[in-house]
């Protein structure tokens, strides 16, 4: 071989310190690329992690005002069924006396009437007793629907729903028991709208 062929050959064969040289910059450049990536996979892990905070602030925020629109609109809703059944009850205050009038008249009616109602021949007389009383019905009717009830006068004196206006001593009622009703008392939905009068036995 010549020697020009051997300098050829030789000058192609990469030295080996040189070899060692290029794998260590490659490992160097792999190592910043790792460390690099790393840095950027903790950086967006922190913003992941901060905008997360964000998000669940914000969804603090929208259920909270989500529960406190609920409940002011169940307040709301409360204040004014209230309302109207304060309302319903001072109506109905004021209607009660009407039936106390209607009653009047009933514990009124003229002996003939009442003999005429009673019997089987309908005349115009009874037919416009009957159709009061129907009247007197039908406003109770609609009272009642509205939550109005009677307060009962039977036995017991009861002073949360009974106003005495006698007592009197009777053969035949206990004492403290309910002798007699003067004027009817009612409820409106569990509530005394106004006491019953009475009287009882001492």
């Amino acid at each position: 071989m010549s020697d020009e062929k051997q300098a050829e050959m030789t000058s192609e064969i990469i030295p080996e310190s040189d070899a060692d040289s290029a794998q260590g910059d490659e490992a160097v450049v792999i190592n910043e690329a790792i460390s690099q990536e790393a840095e950027e996979i903790s950086r967006l892990r922190e913003e992941l992690a901060a905008v997360q905070s964000k998000a669940d602030d914000y969804l603090d925020r929208l259920q909270r005002s989500a529960a406190e629109f609920q409940n002011s609109r169940r307040r709301l809703e409360t204040q004014q069924a209230d309302e109207i059944e304060r309302a319903n009850g001072a109506l109905i205050k004021r209607i009660v006396p009407v039936l106390d009038d209607l009653d009047l008249a009933f514990q009124n009616v003229p002996s003939e009437l009442l003999s005429g109602e009673a019997s089987d021949a309908q005349t115009p007389q009874t037919a416009w007793l009957q159709g009061f009383r129907q009247i007197r019905k039908k406003l109770f009717d609609i009272l009642t629907d509205q939550g109005l009830a009677t307060i009962d006068t039977s036995g017991e004196f009861d002073p949360h729903q009974h106003e005495a206006i006698s007592s009197e001593p009777s053969e035949s009622v206990p004492s403290g028991h309910i002798i007699a009703e003067v004027r009817a008392g009612y409820l409106h939905k569990g509530r005394v709208l106004r006491p019953a009068l009475v009287r009882i036995a001492s």
